[in-house]
């Protein structure tokens, strides 16, 4: 199964010029922060070595506010992170099947992510590819939360993944 995502995701990449990372959660439920901390870690990692083919993007519970900027910024493929339950292990990185995301509005976001992933592909018209991670624990409350421990390695791989593919000269090479 970890095979799986890498593969599939270095695939994506490979016909891809322009790239954006959309880390979508709530970092004050726990492991629903899963999206918004591996965005931050990305950028950290990334900073201006992706240069202008790379937009990342921590979007937290509001993705719908960023639309705006991917647009103008026009890529081949967002790739979506975000907590995902999928019947996993906690900490489980797995791609998300868009026609299996529930389209209730019923979610820790303002906008279903089936209703986010249907505007990137018809109206942006980018390849979109959600990553899931299966959290162990969303708890509601004041304050940042910290991410379990199989989530929180699960995001450090996952970023450290990403970078890897999206440093010129280590292992990216657009379209």
């Amino acid at each position: 199964m970890d095979g799986s995502w890498k593969d599939r995701l270095i695939v994506a990449l490979r016909g891809a010029e322009k790239i954006v990372v959309l880390g979508v959660g709530n970092p004050d439920q726990g492991d629903d922060g899963a999206g918004p901390r591996c965005a931050e870690r990305l950028k950290r990692r990334l900073r201006a070595s992706a240069g202008a083919r790379v937009l990342v993007i921590d979007a937290r519970e509001v993705p719908e506010n960023h639309t705006g900027a991917i647009r103008a910024f026009g890529p081949d493929l967002t790739v979506i992170v975000d907590a995902a339950a999928g019947g996993r292990a906690p900490g489980a990185i797995f791609i998300v099947d868009r026609d299996k995301i529930a389209d209730d509005g019923l979610s820790t976001h303002t906008i279903s992510l089936a209703g986010l992933v249907r505007y990137l592909k018809e109206d942006i018209g980018c390849n979109v590819l959600v990553l899931g991670i299966q959290p162990g624990a969303i708890e509601f409350g004041v304050g940042r939360k910290a991410l379990s421990a199989p989530v929180d390695r699960s995001v450090k791989k996952l970023a450290a993944v990403l970078t890897k593919r999206l440093t010129p000269g280590s292992g990216f090479s657009p379209a």
